[in-house]
Formats: structure tokens, sequence, C-alpha cells
């Protein structure tokens, strides 16, 4: 029948009733909405927890691996510190644990928990070994169970008989012996300086050496009476090394190392003060010997201004086959491109602020280290309280062969740390595992 009101189609129902179509309908379909409310509801939760788990979970795997990889530098570099520590302390291993464990502490990563971490020197004295585990919490994966990453790294140093690399190593230092190196920055600069020398020069030379040289410099480079007419033209005034100091060259070689002759020698410093030149300290060619080395260091001074790329050049100078007309026997360095690793360490504590003709002496500091380093030279330097950011900031980074050739220190133990540091990585510790 045909309802008017409702303009809908009925018909009887079994009681006699009558029941819509439409409301038949409208009913089944909310019976299907609730029947359906609580599927979406799960859904739902599933779905976000596969969410949090896959997001979070990445950002929780990052973290591990970010930890995992920060603790595996800390761990090699710190059995690498033990093992040369033990080699140059009379195979003391308490002096060795402790170096690694001071240089684990300082790289080891801050997400590490439950960090258990043990040195030992094994195999009669040729192999340090370090372990560390603990593991990272896993805030997000802790949704889906995983509570937390484990971290289990272990390394291994291998001690290289004798103490020795496995190439030649030659190795010049340019030292900053300025007036503000005065006091007590001059004193922890021979201690940091002798570090090194005892790190790299290793007892056994009969299969492969290692040479240090050594470029003290201030306002001029004191190059001594033996080299003074080699490098200038003529021979020295008065008497000593009170005037044997150098300018820069006036040519375009003041940026090679091309050895000094007629027309290319170097400009004489003619204005020498009562006082004598400064410094008084000389350069030392390439030598083994550790006692004179280290006695040359102590001899250190302090006076005059900053010509910072007197000092580099002289750093080149010193490991260039180019000179060893100059230097000659045992101080000659070996050709460019042998089997031998060239390393210049540069040291200053301020600004560059003396130069005689051409450029500012940070664009000529500059110049000589982007040639240097075209030769296969590696350059390490090293900051000493200097400006952050500063001038001599930005020369030193320059002038490093990476960012992790560069080093700038603020304290007197820091300045030691960073010639160990770099003593380290210039000697060969054979990492194993």
């Amino acid at each position: 029948m045909y309802n008017e009101k409702n303009c809908e189609t009925s018909r009887p129902s079994p009681g006699g009733q009558h029941q819509t179509v439409t409301s038949k309908a409208a009913n089944r379909l909310q019976g299907f909405g609730r029947s359906q409310s609580g599927a979406v509801a799960i859904i739902f939760a599933l779905t976000l927890v596969m969410v949090v788990g896959l997001v979070g979970g990445a950002i929780d795997y990052g973290r591990w691996a970010s930890a995992k990889s920060k603790q595996q530098q800390a761990i090699d570099a710190a059995v690498l510190a033990a093992g040369r520590t033990y080699q140059i302390s009379a195979q003391n291993v308490s002096s060795a644990t402790a170096a690694a464990t001071l240089y684990y502490q300082e790289l080891k990563s801050m997400l590490l928990a439950n960090d258990v971490t043990t040195f030992q020197v094994v195999d009669n004295g040729k192999t340090v070994v370090g372990v560390t585990s603990g593991f990272v919490k896993t805030p997000f994966l802790s949704v889906v169970g995983i509570a937390n990453l484990p971290v289990n790294i272990t390394a291994k140093a291998i001690l290289a008989s004798g103490g020795n690399a496995k190439n030649s190593v030659e190795i010049s230092l340019m030292l900053d012996i300025t007036g503000s190196m005065s006091g007590s920055k001059v004193a922890d600069l021979k201690l940091a300086a002798k570090d090194l020398v005892d790190i790299v020069v290793w007892e056994d030379q009969s299969n492969q050496y290692s040479r240090v040289a050594i470029a003290p410099f201030s306002e001029n480079v004191n190059v001594g009476r033996e080299y003074y007419e080699k490098v200038v033209g003529q021979p020295p005034s008065g008497s000593g090394t009170s005037e044997t100091c150098v300018r820069e060259r006036r040519t375009s070689d003041r940026y090679t190392d091309e050895v000094p002759g007629p027309g290319n020698y170097f400009d004489a410093e003619t204005s020498v003060s009562w006082g004598g030149c400064r410094p008084q300290s000389t350069i030392m060619p390439l030598s083994n010997n550790k006692t004179l080395l280290k006695s040359h260091i102590d001899g250190f001074g302090t006076a005059g201004y900053t010509a910072g790329h007197l000092g580099t050049g002289w750093a080149w100078y010193l490991l260039s086959p180019k000179w060893n007309s100059v230097w000659a026997g045992d101080a000659n360095a070996a050709d460019y491109g042998a089997n031998v690793r060239k390393i210049a360490v540069l040291m200053t504590d301020g600004e560059y602020n003396k130069q005689y003709s051409g450029a500012a002496s940070t664009e000529q500091a500059r110049q000589i280290c982007s040639r240097m380093k075209a030769t296969g030279i590696t350059v390490y330097t090293i900051g000493f309280q200097i400006s952050l950011g500063g001038e001599a900031y930005q020369t030193l980074q320059q002038c490093a062969t990476s960012a992790g050739h560069f080093f700038n220190s603020t304290s007197g133990e820091e300045l030691r740390q960073a010639f160990r540091e770099i003593g380290l990585q210039i000697v060969t510790l054979r990492l194993s595992q």
C-alpha cells in the first residue's frame, strides 16, 4: 500500500503491523556501524604501533649506530694510546692502561648505558686489548618490547717490533718561540715537543728510520753559521748566532722550495739590535739523535714578533730533497714519492704580524702550505690559546691536511695531548681487530 504521509512503500508484518523497507535498511546500517567500531579501533591501534615502531625505531637505530661508531673510534684510539705509552714508558703496564682509560673517557659516546670497559697488555707485551660493552636505551622500540640495543666492541693494537712504523718518516717541527710564548707557555711547548720526539724516534733504525728536524721562529728564522752563507750568499758577521737570522726571499720562490742560489738568495736580517737577531735558537736539520733533539728544544728562549710564514717555509725546506746540497750528510731528505712519509707540524700561539716584503704574513703562509701539501707532505697544525675563529685559527685550519689534522689547545696539558696524539698517528701501531 502507499502511505502518502511518509511516502514509503510498506507491507503487512506477520503480526499485522507494517515495517518500512527504508527503516529496516537504516537499522541494518546502524547495526553494521556498531559492529565495525571495535574493529576500527583495533586497526587504528595496530597501525599506530607500527608507525611508532617504524619511525621511532629508525630514530633509535640511528642513535645506536652513532654510539657504536663513536665507541669504535674511542676504543681504537685508546688501545693505540696504550700501546705507544707502553713502548715509551719502559713497558709500564699501569701507565699504558691509564693512558687508554684517559683517551677512552674523553672520546666515548655519552649515549652508552651500563658501560663496562677494560684494557689489558697481553701476549708478552706485544698486544693491547680493549673491550667495551653496554647498551643504548630505545624509548621508541620499547613500545614493541625492545628496551635497548647492545654495543659490544673489542679492539687490539699490535705493537710493531722495536716500536717502529711500517714506513720511514721525516718530520719537521715549526715551533713558535715569540715573545708571547714566554713563561709557562714555552715550558709547556718544550715538554710537548719532547714528548713527540720520544714517540716518533724509535730505537731500532735498521729497517725503517725516523728523523725529526726543528724550525723555531719568531720575527726571523736563525739558520746558524753553518748554513748562513749557503742561503744568503755571503758569510755571517759577528760571532756565534747573534747575526745569522734571515727573512723571506723577494722572488716568486718565496712560495717554493727551490734551493737558494745567485738571484734567489734569502734576505739577511740587517737590523740586528744589541741583543742579537731573533730568535737566538737556530734551526736543526733532520736527526734521529733524541738527546741532541731534546737538548736543542730545551735551549729555546723567547723574543720577537710572529713571522709565521717564515716558520712555515723553513719547516718545508728541512723536508725538501731539493735542499740536500745545503744540509748534506745524514740530514739529507728523501726524494718526494719515495717510500718515506714526510710530515710537517706547525705550531703557533698568535696572529702572524710580521713580514718584510710581499703579501701579509698570513697570506704568504697559506700559499706556502698549499704548495707544500702539493708535494705530498702531510701537514698537522696546532694552535695554542689562539682566538677562536680568528685569522691565525683560519690559517691553521687551511694549512692542515684535513680537519682531523688541526688541533686547537687551550692549556698546557691540551698542548701536550695534541703533540702526543700527532705522534701516535705518525707511528704505526697496527689495529688487528
